[in-house]
């Protein structure tokens, strides 16, 4: 059916991530759509000011997950790359045919470059994934793929996905999308947009995750004015420290 999407009992293992505590449905007749933010063991984020660095971090946020939300909800971006898992699901009893996947951007402006914070890998994995160059003015679905490392993404094929793919879906039949954003030399807030075809209707349906879109945050300029990461091998003493080693 659709080559370049992971299976979703998969994903989780593959990439090395965990599935956030936050999910969106955006419901539509009969296409309904569920989405969740994946978050690597391992992440980086972006912060636009130096007073967006909690200057304390409770023992309940110290983990990767919850501290990536912490820092998000400070005004992070993502650094680089956001990754969200759909499941997509035909509750008709017609089949119904997606025929293209986009990303809408807004919001676009300059990398945020002041802090620069890690979560420090302890191993990670590669995983199949659809891919967007947020840099792009009409960013296109290309398949791609993680090559030993989440930090090593490589796209597959000669044209985007979509140019020659579509993805049906039987009556009752669902489809899980692994989708990732990148962002090399731009900032901006993106959702996506599902084009489908049914019973000879076209249609658009706007995907937005719970909150407002996602938010990632290419390299500045110059590069970042600090560079940080969470000591979290430090048990009980973490903390926001220098790097041991330039990045």
């Amino acid at each position: 059916m659709i080559e370049s999407v992971a299976a979703s009992l998969l994903v989780a293992a593959v990439v090395g991530a965990c599935v956030a505590l936050r999910r969106w449905v955006r419901r539509g007749d009969p296409l309904v759509v569920t989405g969740e933010v994946l978050i690597p063991k391992a992440w980086e984020l972006a912060l636009p000011a130096d007073d967006a660095l909690p200057q304390h971090v409770p023992s309940d946020k110290r983990t990767y997950v919850p501290l990536y939300w912490l820092l998000r909800q400070q005004g992070a971006a993502d650094f680089k790359r956001t990754t969200a898992k759909l499941l997509v699901e035909n509750r008709s009893e017609q089949p119904l045919t997606i025929t293209s996947i986009k990303v809408h951007r807004q919001q676009v402006g300059d990398p945020y470059n002041a802090v620069w914070v890690r979560y420090p890998p302890a191993g990670a994995a590669g995983a199949i994934v659809l891919d967007f160059l947020l840099d792009d003015d009409y960013p296109e679905a290309w398949s791609a793929t993680y090559e030993h490392s989440i930090e090593h993404l490589v796209r597959t094929g000669g044209r985007p996905y979509f140019d020659d793919h579509v993805i049906t879906l039987g009556p009752g039949e669902s489809q899980s999308l692994l989708i990732t954003g990148r962002a090399e030399s731009v900032r901006c807030s993106w959702w996506l947009q599902i084009e489908v075809v049914q019973a000879g209707e076209r249609r658009v349906v706007d995907v937005v995750p719970e909150g407002g879109g996602f938010l990632t945050s290419g390299t500045p300029d110059g590069g970042f004015k600090r560079q940080l990461e969470w000591s979290w091998y430090e048990g009980a003493n973490a903390n926001f420290v220098t790097p041991p080693w330039p990045t």
